[in-house]
This record gives structure tokens, C-alpha cells and sequence, in this order.
């Protein structure tokens, strides 16, 4: 689970306000040079500076001295009417706040800084406000609040050129995205984030992320990934030296050893934090602590241990007004319950997970990040025409610059006439060089420009071509992946209202109509989500040989019971040739075929995988002889912007996705796809690979 919300580092925004001293190491007699500074000084805005660097650097180790200096430092700056002072106190006083637990005092004093610093237009200090004031909320139930501080935090960042803070503001973005368990959109937000600390050099929030990304890898069962980021958190603690980040680190590896079923190393991870989870500094902490716990002895299958971890998780969460993963500790107590076989209270469990998580109103913050991600693109467009405008002005500037280009010349011919009787020969031979240096530069500039126009049509070009595809992307979202999940919900609905149907003769239809939606809603997620992947260019395309016969005796076998209900037989051909092709993507393609075949076979029909060798490539067809297609139906079926659907002989439902999806792979391997079908004929679906030299 990780620590999702980044906290603004106090450390990092300070040294940006005011350029004073490094924290580790030497705080004592830094404390000390202060305080003999405050007796000599009289000026009551330097002495309210003094009294900000002492709460900042009391801050790593003594809240409550923190806390005293801070509101010295408000006292004295309202008093001499010095708001940058005032602003930056109460941002102190909400930071002590914030670590102890108390977020409703802590969000009072934030949002008095930030009417102050609005007023003042301190574009510095409001992003460090707009970021802790959006995690404090983010621990609550307005989880839309907090998200719009964090996204305008984020805009300031970028109009504002301010990127020590961009990290905080793509960090916590990539937060929701994991808190919807969309880890693929919150992979894109954090690699983001971690570009700017590079940059940056910091070197405490490249442990954060590091330490998230492993976390979103390993959600993606990619293990070996998820390790790397882990080391190199890891790596970066010696030079941290903060407590609270290495406990972080720790609870990833802890994450990494329960997913990976190395118990014993998890149990060893757990007992190093443990005895910090009760310390006053930690108590964000001990939350996550005891949930690690209960998930370590469910793994062990203690399930009555695991119960009172969970238990405890739950309660400090309610007790802390923390309700960001409250779902996520039911859900795994209702697994305990049902491993002791207490379904009853499973079945409680279940119910309090899914009203915790409705809590948070996740529609809103799909809502609010789509339209996050609308703002981005008219961000993106708008980006454009200023490069469209800038480039006029340079063609303008050009013109003006060969309109000088010609004054100079008649000026230095008025001239070479003027003095021809004596330097005739050597001022003619000075001034063609010059004419021809300057027709060069004007010939370059023009080249530029042109080259800058076709590659701004190009772009136009690409972007409808994106807008397309997000609205078709969009369209499959919001119409037919909602379908499987309203037929499933109207059935178990049912069955858990109406308690006769679990023993009428209906009962095996119903049962069927939600297997049926369940296998469609989860074939189309997963092209919806490898389609994603081809359209960010995350896919990896690895060639390598293999024997085309492999993949048709896979996938025959795969998908050998599903035929067998319609009573269809698949044969293979006996030709074993060998490509040089992505296996994953060409396995994806003949799985997707052979599906569609099947699902367009009628009853008693019969399925060829076949393979011919032409010239220098491989032609694969999957033939059917089932319902077949129109002309019509045959001109739209691998354009993403047009709509091809229909019901299979047994109603199984499509969406038209997975053979754009063959194309995409087709071309990424370099051959070609195509269909010969007549209606009520059957169809066939014919496409070429590379063979292996």
C-alpha cells in the first residue's frame, strides 16, 4: 500500500524561501546561533525570520518547540503587519498540526496562509500551500477538494517555472490514479515525478517515488521492476538520514516480500518497525504498520491475528479521520472471516469496504481527472498556436531582415562607387562574400521555417488522430464496459433479494448470464488495457524465433472448451514454420481471431488455423464457416473511429477493439492484415509475418 500521499518537504520549500543553512548534521549549533541573534537584533521582521528558521529546524526533532517559535513568529509579524512572515508561520503551525495528527486545525492554519499569500501573489509559498493543504484533505472525505489544490498547485508549478515543487504536485496525482488502481496511469505520474528530481537533485523525494513506482509495479506483477525501484530507494538513505522515509522504504520491502510469498523476510522487515509505530512522530505510520501486520498473518492464515490488526488499522484510520485506504482493511478482515469460515461476517466486511470506498465519491475524482486530463490536451493545443504565432513573427522578422539585407546593399553600392577609382577590386570581391553569406543565412532561415510548417501539420495530423482515439477510448469506457457490470449487479441483485430464484429453474440461466457478463467485461478491460499500452508506446516489442505451430496448438487448447459448447471443431495444419515475430503479441493476435471465430461459428462448425509460406514471410489464416460479414461491415472493421459490433451466434457480446488491437501488433511486426468474408459463408481472417532466416 505504500505511503500514497507525499508530504511537502519542509526541508526542501525552506531553502527556497530563504536560502539559509542545511538541516542535517549541525542543528544544535545552528539553534544556538539563532538565539543569539534574536537578543542583538531589532528589527521585528528579521527577528520574525529568526523565529521561522528556528520552528523550521526545531520541526525534525521537537514538535512542541516547533510549535512555541511558530507562533512567536505569527505574534510578532501580525503586530508589525509583515505578511510574508505571518503567511509562513501559520504554514509552520499547520506542518506540526499535520504530523501529529490533527488535520482540522492543521487545514485552518493552511487556509488563512494561503488568503494571505494570494494577496501578497507569492506564487512560491502558495504551491507549498496548495500541495499540504490538498494531502491534508486527501485524508479525509473530500477527496475532490483536495485533488483540485493539488491540480492547481501543479499549474502554478508549470506557469510559474517552479519545479522544485512539481514533483509533490505529479507525486500526489499519481496517488488517485492508484487509489482507482489504475496503476498504469499512476506509473506515468510518478516516472514524471522522478524526472524532476533527477533534475532537481532531490535526493528525499527520489526515495518517495522510487519507493512508489514499486509499489505500482508490483500491482502489475512486475516483480523484477518493483525490486529495482526498491534498491534504489534504499540506496538513497544514507544520504537522507530520515527516519520516517527509511520506515517507508521498509513497509515497500515488507509489500514486495508478502506479494512475492517470501514470508520470512516480510516477518523480518516487520519486526525493525515495529517498535517505531507507537512514537508520537510516527503516528501516521502505525496505521500502515498494523495493517502490514494482519496482512502478513492472513498470509500465514491466522486469521484471528489478522483480525485484530486489522481492527487496530481501523480503528486509529476512524480515530485520525484518515479514510484514504479504510476499504482496503475491510476487504482483507472480511478474507479473515471467511478463512475462519464466518461468512456472515465476511459478507459485513464486504459491505463496510464497499461503503467506505463510496465515501470517498470515487465517480467525482474519475470525474475531476477526466476532466484533469481534457485540461491537459487544451493546455497542449493552446501550446500550439503560441508556436503558430511565434512562427509568424519569425517570418516576420525575416522579411523586415532581408528588407535590411537590400538597404544595406544599396548603401555599400553607393559607397563602392563613390571610392570604385581606388579599392574598385578588392571592395567588389568583400561585398559579393558578404551577399553570398547573407543569402545563405536567409536561405536557412527560410528551410527552418518551412520545415517547422510541415512538421506543425504533421502534428495537427497526429492530434485528431489522438482526439479520436481517446473518444472512442472514452465511448468503450462509459457504454460497453458498464454493460457487464449492470447485467452482474441486476443478477446478484436478484439473487440476494429474491431468495426463491437461488431454487427455480432459472437459477443455472442466471448463473450463465453472469458468467457471460463477467468473461465479456474482462476480455474487453484487458484489450482496452494492452490498446492503452500501444498508444503510449509503453509495449515492448522483443522479436525472436518460433514455430507458428506452437501458438495455434496454445491457443486450440485454451480455448478448446468454449468451442466444445457450440460442438466446433478446430483443426490445425500440419505445416510447422518458424517466424521471426513478438510471441506475446503474435499469441494476443491468433487468440483474438480464433475467439471471434468461434463466436461467429453456429453450432456444429468447423475452424482451420492454417499456415503458407510466401517468398520471405509467413501467411497465417484462421478460417471459419460461420455467419460471415457484409461489404459494409467489411470496410469499417479496423477503423477505431468507426463502430462495428454484434451479437455471436450464442450473444456473446464484442466491441470491435481487439482487432484493431491485431492490426496495431501486426504492423509493430511488420506485416499485414486482412479478411475475405461473404455473409452466411464464414469469414477469413488472413495476416503475414517475417520468417525466421
Amino acid at each position: 500500500m505504500i505511503i500514497r500521499k507525499i508530504y511537502i518537504l519542509l526541508n526542501l520549500i525552506f531553502v527556497f524561501f530563504f536560502g539559509l543553512f542545511a538541516v542535517y548534521g549541525s542543528e544544535t549549533s545552528q539553534i544556538d546561533s539563532l538565539k543569539t541573534i534574536v537578543k542583538t537584533e531589532t528589527n521585528a521582521e528579521k527577528i520574525a525570520d529568526v523565529y521561522i528558521d528556528l520552528s523550521d529546524l526545531y520541526g525534525y526533532f521537537n514538535a512542541d518547540s516547533s510549535l512555541k517559535y511558530a507562533e512567536k513568529a505569527l505574534d510578532l509579524s501580525q503586530k508589525s503587519n509583515y505578511k510574508y512572515g505571518e503567511g509562513t508561520a501559520l504554514f509552520l503551525i499547520s506542518y506540526v498540526y499535520d504530523q501529529s495528527g490533527e488535520w482540522l486545525p492543521a487545514i485552518s492554519n493552511l487556509e488563512k496562509a494561503i488568503d494571505i499569500f494570494t494577496e501578497s501573489n507569492d506564487s512560491v509559498s502558495l504551491i507549498a500551500c496548495y500541495l499540504n493543504i490538498g494531502v491534508l484533505y486527501s485524508y479525509g472525505k473530500d477527496q475532490l477538494q483536495a485533488l483540485k489544490y493539488i491540480i492547481e498547485a501543479k499549474n502554478i508549478c508549470e506557469e510559474t517555472n517552479q519545479n522544485y515543487a512539481l514533483s509533490e504536485a505529479y507525486s500526489n496525482i499519481a496517488s488517485y490514479y492508484q487509489y482507482l488502481k489504475e496503476y498504469r496511469s499512476s506509473l506515468v505520474y510518478y516516472e514524471k515525478a522522478l524526472a524532476v528530481d533527477t533534475v532537481t537533485h532531490n535526493i528525499l523525494n527520489q526515495s518517495l517515488n522510487h519507493t512508489s513506482l514499486s509499489y505500482n509495479f508490483l500491482k502489475l506483477n512486475r516483480h523484477d521492476e518493483a525490486l529495482y525501484h526498491l534498491t534504489q530507494a534504499e540506496k538513497l538513505l544514507p544520504q537522507i538520514k530520515d527516519k520516517q522515509r527509511e520506515i517507508e522504504v521498509m513497509l515497500g520491502f515488507i509489500y514486495y516480500y508478502l506479494e512475492t510469498g517470501d514470508l520470512e523476510k516480510a516477518k523480518s522487515y516487520i519486526d525493525k518497525i515495529t517498535d517505531n509505530k507507537n512514537q508520537n512522530e510516527f503516528v501516521k505510520l502505525a496505521v500502515e504498520i498494523n495493517y502490514v501486520e494482519g496482512r502478513y498473518f492472513l498470509k500465514k492464515k491466522n486469521y484471528q491475528k489478522a483480525i485484530s490488526y486489522y481492527d487496530e488499522a481501523i480503528e486509529q484510520s476512524n480515530t485520525l479521520e484518515k479514510y484514504d485506504y479504510l476499504s482496503d482493511y475491510y476487504n482483507e478482515k472480511g478474507e479473515a472471516y471467511a478463512g475462519l469460515q464466518q461468512y456472515q461476517k465476511a459478507y459485513e466486511m464486504i459491505s463496510k469496504a464497499k461503503a467506505a470506498f463510496e465515501m470517498l465519491k470515487p465517480d467525482e475524482i474519475v470525474e475531476a481527472l477526466g476532466n484533469f486530463e481534457a485540461d491537459e490536451t487544451s493546455r497542449a493545443e493552446r501550446k500550439k498556436i503560441m508556436l503558430e504565432q511565434e512562427l509568424a513573427t519569425a517570418k516576420n522578422e525575416s522579411d523586415q531582415f532581408k528588407f535590411r539585407v537590400k538597404a544595406a546593399f544599396a548603401i555599400v553600392a553607393l559607397l563602392v562607387i563613390l571610392i570604385a577609382l581606388s579599392f574598385f577590386l578588392i571592395l567588389r570581391k568583400k561585398h559579393t562574400d558578404e551577399l553570398k553569406a547573407n543569402y545563405n543565412t536567409i536561405n536557412r532561415q527560410k528551410l527552418l521555417l518551412e520545415e517547422n510548417l510541415v512538421k506543425l501539420a504533421e502534428d495537427e495530423k497526429n492530434l485528431k488522430r489522438l482526439n479520436a482515439t481517446k473518444d472512442k477510448f472514452f465511448s468503450i469506457i462509459a457504454h460497453d464496459l458498464k454493460n457487464p457490470f449492470n447485467v452482474l449487479i441486476g443478477i446478484s441483485d436478484l439473487l440476494r433479494n429474491e431468495k426463491e430464484a437461488k431454487n427455480s429453474d432459472d437459477f443455472d440461466v442466471l448463473i450463465d448470464g453472469m458468467y457471460q457478463a463477467a468473461t465479456s467485461g474482462y476480455e474487453l478491460l484487458e484489450n482496452l488495457l494492452e490498446w492503452s499500452r500501444t498508444q503510449t508506446g509503453t509495449i515492448k516489442f522483443e522479436p525472436q524465433s518460433f514455430f507458428i505451430h506452437k501458438v495455434f496448438e496454445t491457443n486450440k487448447h485454451l480455448n478448446l472448451e468454449v468451442a466444445k459448447t457450440k460442438d466446433i471443431t478446430i483443426e490445425i495444419s500440419q505445416k510447422k514454420a518458424m517466424v521471426y515475430a513478438d510471441f506475446d503479441m503474435v499469441n494476443f493476435i491468433v487468440r483474438n481471431l480464433l475467439n471471434n471465430a468461434i463466436k461467429f461459428s453456429n453450432p456444429k462448425g468447423k475452424i482451420e488455423l492454417l499456415a503458407e509460406q510466401d517468398n520471405e514471410m509467413l501467411i497465417v489464416t484462421v478460417k471459419d464457416n460461420g455467419i460471415g460479414m457484409t461489404p459494409e461491415m467489411i470496410e469499417n472493421l479496423f477503423k477505431i473511429e468507426m463502430s462495428v459490433q454484434r451479437e455471436g451466434t450464442a450473444h456473446e457480446k464484442g466491441t470491435g477493439l481487439g482487432l484493431i488491437l491485431c492490426q496495431e501488433f501486426v504492423k509493430i511486426n511488420g506485416g499485414e492484415i486482412w479478411v475475405n468474408s461473404e455473409k452466411d459463408k464464414g469469414s477469413s481472417f488472413l495476416f503475414t509475418l517475417p520468417l525466421s532466416l
